[in-house]
């Protein structure tokens, strides 16, 4: 299939390097030419893509990190999941998840494959990726997140995204049975500081699942 997949516009927001393999995904999955928002911080670069993308008429928009990998045909079975939000779990530092669950609710995920309907972006209004502030998640009680700042603003923007999401009344759905590979992390096999853009820290040492 060329050109985007049928009502779905992908984003992809890029510190300026993206994995082939990234975009190969992409093109085993019909996707062709996504929005590409390069050298800006992260959270910035993803704000400006979800901008852009609701200049164009689309029931779906799919985010994807420059660093993700995801198997041929994840598009098709996210869409016909038929949800506001599906997500793809990926680990981080090759150990921990990035979706949090109480029973079988979600509470958060990582945004680093995920399907959004429009309608969630536009009931958002605007600032979609907010990094005023961010969470210190305790293990201990993980569902009591503590307010903090965060002077690399980066890696509370998915947390506060589904934390939005939630408190308008949208539920976050997992796509069964498929999980992405991160390549940034399965290459560097430890944290990461990019010049204040980008800040990857290994979660609390809980479940795989975070399952609580």
């Amino acid at each position: 299939m060329k050109g985007r997949m049928a009502e779905v516009i992908t984003v992809l927001p890029t510190r300026g390097l993206i994995f082939a393999e990234t975009l190969a995904s992409l093109n085993r999955n019909g996707i062709y030419d996504p929005i590409i928002v390069a050298g800006r911080p992260i959270p910035e670069a993803q704000n400006e893509c979800v901008q852009l993308a609701l200049e164009e008429y689309s029931g779906y928009v799919l985010f994807v990190e420059d660093d993700m990998s995801f198997p041929e045909d994840t598009l098709t079975q996210m869409i016909k999941m038929d949800q506001a939000i599906v997500c793809v779990d990926y680990p981080m530092d090759n150990e921990y998840s990035t979706i949090c669950r109480k029973g079988d609710e979600i509470l958060w995920c990582g945004i680093g494959c995920t399907l959004v309907k429009r309608g969630v972006l536009a009931a958002m209004k605007d600032n979609w990726f907010d990094t005023s502030y961010s969470w210190k998640i305790k293990s201990e009680n993980p569902f009591k997140l503590e307010k903090i700042d965060n002077p690399y603003k980066y890696g509370g923007l998915d947390i506060n995204f589904c934390i939005k999401a939630r408190e308008l009344g949208f539920t976050i759905h997992q796509l069964p049975g498929v999980e992405a590979q991160h390549l940034r992390c399965d290459d560097l096999q430890k944290g990461q500081y990019n010049e204040g853009q980008q800040y990857i820290y290994a979660l609390p040492e809980v479940s795989h699942r975070q399952q609580y």
